[in-house]
């Protein structure tokens, strides 16, 4: 029988113990990508609720997925961890479903136990971007019964959707998730600090590397978006990060 995650946690605390609570793949298989796959990339991270897969891609994309990191949150990553080279063919099977924050924790088991994997946690003084009220006041909106049938909060024209295809935060956008959101295309971590409380609609466009766009399309960089757009601003500073440094790490033999 499979105790519910929360229920084992509370259990251990209990009894004065603190047991790995992370779930696992019922079958795991980690191998060195085929040849016959190389110049294929393939990330299945759980997109039918029970097989994670991938092909071809360097560990360090799996790693962040897995522990919900960014490249600049990572510390002390060997260099084979971002070659293609030393890619691995990743197969976890769960015997039901699971959603994709589970997932991530099955793929961090599998980290745990075939990479042999030691990590801890520090912060880190870096550099970032101060997300801010611009002069004329913030542009937002609270969002409205109809956002979450119509899709109106959107970004770079697309909706952003869970991995069951639900409307991503249809409820609306607090400023720490638009921060988080921001971070991914700015290359530094954002940090909210608009001091602005509560969930708005957020429609956002601009261009840059990796944003898709249709033909004819013409929109601003993302700092002069977020500005023109939502009326907040993103300034360089420093702060103080969370960053996790792995310990060891090892090649996993195959199976």
């Amino acid at each position: 029988m499979r105790y519910p995650l929360l229920s084992i946690v509370l259990a251990a605390i209990a009894l004065g113990q603190t047991p790995d609570p992370r779930p696992a793949f019922d079958v795991v298989s980690v191998k060195p990508t085929p040849r016959e796959l190389e110049n294929r990339l393939i990330d299945e991270y759980c997109p039918n609720g029970g097989r994670f897969y991938v092909s071809g891609v360097p560990v360090m994309w799996v790693f962040g997925y897995a522990f919900r990191l960014k490249e600049y949150q990572i510390s002390g990553a060997p260099a084979w961890m971002n070659e293609f080279e030393s890619s691995y063919e990743i197969e976890g099977k769960s015997a039901g479903t699971v959603t994709d924050d589970q997932c991530r924790l099955m793929v961090q088991s599998i980290f745990a136990d075939r990479f042999k994997l030691i990590t801890h946690t520090e912060m880190k003084d870096s550099n970032v971007y101060l997300l801010t009220v611009a002069k004329n006041g913030p542009k937002l909106r609270n969002p409205r019964p109809e956002d979450a049938k119509t899709g109106v909060i959107k970004l770079n024209g697309s909706i952003q959707l869970n991995g069951d295809g639900s409307l991503y935060w249809k409820d609306g956008w607090d400023m720490s998730k638009l921060a988080t959101y921001l971070s991914d295309y700015a290359g530094r971590p954002v940090i909210d600090r608009t001091g602005i409380a509560g969930m708005y609609a957020i429609a956002l466009n601009f261009s840059g590397p990796n944003v898709p766009h249709r033909d004819g399309e013409d929109f601003p960089d993302i700092f002069t978006a977020v500005q023109e757009q939502l009326g907040l601003k993103m300034e360089g500073g420093k702060a103080p990060i969370q960053i996790t440094v792995i310990d060891h790490i090892e090649k996993p033999s195959a199976n």
